[in-house]
C-alpha cells in the first residue's frame, strides 16, 4: 500500500502530457527538474528525490553540470504512438541519457556520449532525437539527464514522425542568415584593410570572425553543417573572449585612444589584459576558463560603455554612434548573461541574446567605419583643394612657378629617366599695349585662352605653368631641343591663327614668342638659357620660336652662374 501511495504521489506531482491524435508538435510544456551536484546519482536514486517545477526550456549556468528533467506521458488513444524527443542544443553537451519508465520498469534507455565526438545514429547535426514508443492507454515517466562541460542549457520538444522531420529541416535558418551577413561584412572589411591598411578594418573583421564563430557554435550551426559537437568544439568557445578583445582593439584604433584619450586607453588596456589572460589560460584549461567568461564579458561591457560616454563628452563625433550600437549589444548581452547564469528563463531573445547583440552592433560598427571613411575622404578632398590652390594659378588654372619647379625637378631626378627634357618659355607679344587698349577684363580673357591653347596642343606629360603676367613656361619630357622646337612652333602657329571672341570686342588675335632649351643637368640654368632665347626671339621681330642652340652663346651651367 505504501509503495502504491508513493507511486501515485510521484505521478500526481509530475507534469503530465496527454497524447491521443496526430499531428503532435509540443514545443511548450511543463516539466520538473533536479540538479545532481554529485554527478553520480543513478536512475534508481533519482526516482526518490524531490524535483522542482520548470518548463521544457531550462538554463542553469555553470553550477548544474548534471541536471535531470522529469515529465509524464499518457497515450490515451487506442493505438500505439511513436514520438520523438528533440534536444536542439545537444551539440554543446557531454552526454545525454533518456529513460522511459512504465510501472517502475525501464522500457527504453537511450544514451548519447558526445565526449568522444563520434557519430551517433540519434544525432542529426547538433540535435539529439530520442525515439519513444507509447503503448495504447498507458502512462509513462520520462527521465532525461543532461551532462555538460560548462554551461547548462537546453530545450525539449516532442513531435510525431512527420513533425519531427519538419522541425529538423527548419532548424538554424535564422542562424544561417546571421552567419551569412556577418561573413559578408567580414570579407568586405578584409578587402578594405588590404586597400587602405587601416587597422580598424582588420580588427573589425576579426571581431566579426569571433562573433560569427560564437553564433555558429552556440546555436548549433557548426554542428548541423560539419557535425562538430561535444568536447571537440570546446576550444571554439574561446571566441567568447576573442570577440570582446577585438572590439576593444577596434575602439583603440577608431578613437585613437592612445594619442587622444590616455586615461580611457588605460581602462581599455586593463580589460584587454584580463580577457587575454583568461584566453591564454583557456588554451590549457578551457572548462575552468569559461567559468569567469560571462563575468569578464559583463565587466568589458561596463568599461567600454563608460569609455565611450567619456569620449562622447569630449566631443568625438563617432562616439554617439558607437554608444548606440554598444548599448544594443549591452542590452541583449545582459539578457544572454542572465540566461547563461540561469537567472532568466529560456526564451528566443534570452537564448539568442548574444547573436542578436552581435548582429545589431556589427551593423552600427559598419556604419561607423563607413562614416569615418566619408569624413576622411572629405578631409582629403579639402586638403587636395588646398594643395591645388597652393599649386595653381587662380586665373588660368595652370600650375604656378613653385609647382613647376618641383614637378620638373622630380622628372629630372627620376632614376629611370634616360630621355631628353626640354623647356620652353612663352611671352604674349605686346600684351601690355593690348591690355591698355582693351582693358584688364579682356586681357584676362586672352590669358585664359592662351593657357588653354598651351594645354591643348602640348603632350599629356607636359608640365605647363604660368610664371606671372603674360609669361608662361612648359617642360617637355622626352623631347630634345629640336623636337621641342617643332612642337612649340606648331603651338605658335595655332595661337597666331586663333580668333579670340570677347564679350566687348570681336575678332581679337594675338601672337607669342618662345625660347626653347634642352636641359642638360640642372633646371635653373636651363630656364635662364631659355629666357635668353626668348629675348632673342623678341629682338628678331617676335612671333618666333628661338632655340637656344642657335644663339652662339655659351650654355649657362651651375659653375657659370
Amino acid at each position: 500500500m505504501l509503495v502504491f501511495l508513493l507511486l501515485f504521489l510521484s505521478f500526481s506531482a509530475n507534469a503530465q502530457i496527454t497524447v491521443n491524435q496526430d499531428p503532435i508538435a509540443l514545443t511548450q510544456f511543463d516539466t520538473h527538474f533536479y540538479i545532481d551536484g554529485s554527478r553520480t546519482q543513478s536512475i534508481a536514486d533519482i526516482q526518490n528525490v524531490p524535483f522542482s517545477r520548470a518548463t521544457n526550456r531550462l538554463t542553469f549556468g555553470t553550477n548544474a553540470k548534471t541536471t535531470w528533467v522529469r515529465f509524464a506521458l499518457h497515450n490515451s488513444s487506442a493505438s500505439e504512438k511513436q514520438l520523438f524527443l528533440h534536444v536542439p542544443e545537444a551539440y554543446h553537451t557531454q552526454q545525454l541519457t533518456l529513460y522511459l519508465i512504465r510501472d517502475s520498469n525501464t522500457q527504453i534507455r537511450h544514451s548519447i556520449d558526445l565526449e568522444n565526438n563520434q557519430a551517433h545514429e540519434m544525432l542529426y547535426g547538433g540535435t539529439a532525437v530520442f525515439p519513444l514508443i507509447l503503448s495504447p492507454n498507458e502512462r509513462y515517466q520520462v527521465y532525461f539527464k543532461s551532462d555538460v562541460f560548462s554551461h547548462q542549457w537546453f530545450t525539449l520538444a516532442l513531435y510525431d514522425e512527420t513533425q519531427s522531420k519538419h522541425a529538423l529541416v527548419s532548424e538554424n535558418h535564422d542562424i544561417a542568415i546571421m552567419v551569412g551577413m556577418l561573413l559578408a561584412l567580414m570579407f568586405y572589411n578584409v578587402i578594405l584593410f588590404l586597400s587602405s591598411r587601416k587597422t580598424e578594418n582588420i580588427f573589425y573583421a576579426l571581431y566579426l570572425v569571433s562573433g560569427t564563430t560564437w553564433i555558429a557554435l552556440s546555436y548549433g550551426f557548426l554542428a548541423t553543417l560539419f557535425g562538430i559537437y561535444g568536447k571537440a568544439m570546446m576550444h571554439l568557445h574561446l571566441s567568447l573572449l576573442t570577440m570582446p578583445s577585438f572590439l576593444i582593439l577596434f575602439m583603440v584604433s577608431i578613437f585613437e585612444t592612445k594619442r587622444l584619450y590616455p586615461t580611457e586607453h588605460k581602462a581599455l588596456m586593463f580589460v584587454l589584459l584580463l580577457l587575454v589572460s583568461d584566453l591564454v589560460f583557456g588554451v590549457f584549461d578551457i572548462i575552468t576558463a569559461l567559468k569567469p567568461a560571462s563575468t569578464l564579458a559583463a565587466i568589458m561591457i561596463v568599461v567600454t560603455l563608460s569609455v565611450s560616454l567619456s569620449i562622447l563628452k569630449k566631443g568625438n563625433p563617432l562616439a554617439k554612434y558607437f554608444l548606440f550600437g554598444h548599448g544594443l549589444f549591452f542590452t541583449f548581452n545582459l539578457l544572454a548573461i542572465g540566461y547563461y547564469k540561469g537567472l532568466l528563463p529560456n526564451t528566443y531573445v534570452t537564448s539568442h541574446g548574444v547573436g542578436i547583440g552581435i548582429m545589431l552592433e556589427s551593423f552600427v560598427l559598419a556604419f561607423i567605419i563607413s562614416y569615418r571613411i566619408r569624413v576622411l575622404e572629405r578631409i582629403e578632398k579639402q586638403q587636395a583643394a588646398l594643395q591645388v590652390q597652393a599649386n595653381t594659378d587662380p586665373l588660368t588654372q595652370l600650375y604656378n612657378r613653385r609647382y613647376f619647379d618641383q614637378a620638373t625637378e622630380a622628372v629630372l631626378a627620376d632614376a629611370t629617366q634616360n630621355y631628353p627634357v626640354s623647356i620652353a618659355i612663352a611671352d604674349i607679344d605686346f600684351f601690355k599695349k593690348f591690355n591698355d587698349k582693351y582693358g584688364h577684363q579682356v586681357g584676362d580673357e586672352v590669358l585664359v585662352v592662351f593657357a588653354d591653347i598651351l594645354q591643348k596642343f602640348t603632350p599629356d606629360n607636359a608640365i605647363v605653368a604660368r610664371l606671372g603676367g603674360e609669361e608662361f613656361i612648359i617642360a617637355l619630357p622626352n623631347h630634345s631641343e629640336k623636337q621641342a622646337f617643332d612642337l612649340i612652333n606648331k603651338v605658335r602657329m595655332q595661337i597666331e591663327n586663333t580668333t579670340i571672341s570677347s564679350y566687348t570686342h570681336d575678332a581679337l588675335s594675338i601672337t607669342a614668342s618662345f625660347g626653347v632649351c634642352e636641359i642638360e643637368s640642372l633646371l635653373k640654368p636651363s630656364i635662364i638659357n631659355a629666357d635668353k632665347a626668348l629675348y632673342r626671339a623678341k629682338e628678331n621681330g617676335r612671333n618666333l620660336v628661338m632655340p637656344f642652340s642657335t644663339l652662339n652663346e655659351p650654355r649657362l651651367s651651375l659653375q657659370t652662374q
